[in-house]
């Protein structure tokens, strides 16, 4: 017989504070607001997961509830082990998960981990030792509620979430399928720069680079540097984003600082980052003004790069992969980090040729005991694979047509 789990669901702040423990199974959080009263236990979770995710941190993860919401709102789903004599209560896993309208052209209620226009990593956090209770308490929430399917996106293939969700469906001998694999340019920071590209790139190439650093410094005072300490933030954030917008992403209207949601969760992330210890910052400057910029956050033992801007005037000299290239040297020294996720495209024209480890990224689709999830499985999978073929045709269709408007 399955256990019927006691849920509470939490609308704002006030709600989690009235004068009674909560002995939820689950607790939903609602709102931003909502999960303000949770924040250090998120973190104490964070700190104890195997897997990072810095956008499911608890500050983070106010902003983009609070600045990055769309027309379906987000909630978020506190998964916790019961206390007995011998243990306390404790927080084992959080969800942050939605309920699209439509998928894949259905009008069908799925569940999937939650996404927004920065995601870069959606892995769920889950205590270490307590992967597959989180899990199993999580999907059964999810069928208690008349989830028809739960879509786990983009999460790194080498973390302890992949393996225990894959023992959980088995256990439950319930169908489940790979709707996506990637891979991403991923840096081991265990070489000074130096050592680190003379192993992974050609030597013409790195003379080509570095020919291109001599005569970049021809024009000017070149320097590069990070900035943890005595760092002028809100200076380096005007500077970063009056970078990117000077840019094509500025022509299109797609930089942060043309929407104003965007910036104020890229400059809260930044800010809290940087309180907690947890923020990188790197720069390349010319006569002491930037021409290329790079913010990453620290997680665990790792890093993320989260955005690079850099000025287009002086594009012949590649100054973006010039910072890839000269912060190599400066992840390494940092006692903080032993690799970098680089949070790119796959295949990305430029980090790719940089960096030389990759990073594999997974989506998977989970059934639930809906009487629909068998099929809704079966569907995406070959909906998946015919999507991916039309934009790949697409795709060919786009640069067979640059290329003769190029030729004139």
């Amino acid at each position: 017989m399955v256990r019927v789990l006691q849920v509470e669901r939490i609308s704002h702040a006030a709600r989690a504070l009235i004068d009674r423990p909560l002995d939820a199974d689950v607790v939903v959080l609602e709102s931003a607001d909502a999960v303000m009263p949770f924040k250090a236990a998120i973190d104490e979770l964070c700190a104890n997961s195997v897997d990072s995710n810095p956008l499911f941190e608890a500050a983070t993860l106010i902003a983009a509830m609070t600045y990055l919401q769309g027309k379906t709102p987000a909630n978020v789903a506190l998964i916790w082990r019961k206390g007995d004599g011998s243990a306390p209560r404790e927080l084992i896993g959080l969800f942050p998960y939605f309920t699209p309208r439509f998928y894949l052209g259905l009008p069908i209620r799925i569940w999937s981990i939650w996404t927004h226009i920065h995601s870069f990593l959606v892995t769920p956090i889950v205590r270490e030792g307590f992967e597959l209770d989180a899990i199993r308490l999580f999907l059964d929430y999810a069928n208690q509620s008349g989830a028809s399917m739960v879509r786990f996106p983009l999460f790194q293939a080498d973390g302890a979430f992949g393996p225990a969700l894959a023992e959980v469906m088995l256990e439950r001998d319930l169908p489940m399928a790979e709707t996506d694999r990637h891979e991403r340019a991923f840096l081991k920071a265990d070489k000074d720069g130096e050592s680190y590209l003379a192993a992974n790139m050609r030597k013409k190439k790195r003379k080509e680079y570095n020919r291109l650093w001599n005569r970049l410094s021809e024009t000017g005072e070149l320097k590069f540097g990070t900035l943890e300490t005595n760092l002028d933030l809100t200076g380096w954030l005007q500077d970063f984003l009056q970078l990117e917008r000077s840019g094509w992403k500025g022509k299109r209207g797609t930089a942060l600082a043309e929407r104003e949601n965007e910036r104020d969760f890229f400059e809260s992330m930044c800010r809290n980052a940087h309180e907690a210890g947890k923020f990188h910052a790197a720069q390349i400057t010319l006569d002491r003004t930037p021409i290329a910029m790079l913010a990453s956050f620290v997680a665990r033992r790792g890093a993320y790069s989260f955005k690079i801007a850099f000025d287009e005037d002086y594009a012949r000299f590649s100054p973006g992969a010039l910072l890839m290239m000269k912060v190599i040297d400066a992840f390494h020294r940092d006692p903080r980090i032993d690799w970098v996720d680089s949070c790119a495209i796959p295949n990305h024209p430029m980090i790719d040729h940089i960096w030389a480890e990759r990073r594999q990224m997974r989506e998977v689709n989970v059934a639930t005991s809906h009487r629909l999830s068998p099929w809704l499985i079966v569907y995406s999978g070959k909906m998946t694979r015919i999507v991916d073929r039309l934009w790949a045709s697409l795709r060919q269709v786009y640069h067979r047509i640059r290329k003769e408007v190029e030729r004139g």
